[in-house]
């Protein structure tokens, strides 16, 4: 996967960075949300440094899109590295067990100070972090065991801040996707093309679905012949491989095989976890 830097940074990604600096110092834990199908190219370096003091737990996220394997050597990637990270599918898990247990010392503390201080027990401040679409809003609907927050496949849905009150334990607070504002290596702006992260008009439909195409022949070649029925991929121009695709769902202008329907189509049925249990990056690679 290789394209040129991206540039990509919306007015609201820039206000909402410069508010994250005042919320930060009311926190308490901060929950950073990556997609567990590239979660290094996820992780903004921007957001990854902020109160690096502060608690921290990183959620991989969609876990049931990403390769199982894969995802085990990334939690314990970050695991080496000083990071506590969990996976997890939030349309079928709960999370609000796991973000018990890792703010647990953070309630006793808190409880003792109340107690010795005279003061009414106050809720564990939370922040949710995280670029556009990883499922912040999800895993805070998630956690309140209902909807509170706006869902949506595409980059962009959450554009204010907001605190939520889960329960007497915690209090979360909502923060809009922030990306960075250049992505010199070109090769991780696709991955978050094709994840949905960035506008689909970011980069051009077709370039994507060639490297993702390119991709999936050395890594996941069985994924379109299982989807698709088509042949070995592995030998196949990326071009030939998208007008089989259009013949297989009759995709056509005019009387001919569509090839930007079908790489519409392609890319749509990747960020919707179709095409099989597929990670776009391994640790160390």
């Amino acid at each position: 996967m290789s394209q040129q830097g991206v540039h990509y940074f919306p007015g609201h990604m820039q206000k909402a960075l410069k508010n994250l600096s005042n919320f930060v110092k009311v926190v308490d834990l901060i929950v950073e949300i990556v997609d567990a199908r590239a979660p290094l190219s996820c992780r903004n370096p921007l957001l990854s440094e902020i109160a690096p003091q502060k608690a921290r737990v990183l959620l991989l996220s969609k876990s049931d899109m990403a390769d199982e394997a894969v995802s085990k050597q990334w939690v314990k990637y970050f695991s080496d590295n000083g990071i506590r990270a969990v996976t997890g599918n939030l349309k079928k898990e709960r999370f609000v067990n796991i973000l018990s247990q890792a703010a647990a010392p953070f309630i006793f503390a808190k409880r003792e100070k109340e107690k010795r201080i005279g003061m009414k027990k106050q809720p564990i401040r939370v922040m949710v972090i995280g670029i556009p679409n990883v499922g912040k809003s999800t895993l805070i609907n998630n956690l309140r065991g209902r909807k509170v927050a706006q869902v949506g496949n595409k980059a962009g849905v959450t554009r204010a801040e907001q605190w939520i009150k889960l329960n007497d334990d915690f209090t979360l607070l909502d923060t809009p996707g922030i990306l960075p504002m250049n992505y010199p290596n070109g090769a991780e702006a696709i991955r978050l093309a094709l994840l949905g992260s960035m506008k689909e008009e970011v980069l051009p439909t077709e370039e994507l679905s060639y490297a993702l195409i390119g991709y999936l022949k050395e890594n996941y070649p069985q994924s379109l012949q299982n989807r698709f029925g088509i042949a070995d991929i592995t030998g196949m121009d990326s071009q030939i491989v998208l007008i089989e695709i259009a013949k297989v769902r009759g995709l056509l202008e005019g009387a001919n095989p569509s090839e930007s329907k079908a790489a519409y189509l392609l890319i749509k049925e990747f960020k919707d976890g179709l095409l099989g249990r597929i990670s776009l990056e391994v640790p160390n690679a």
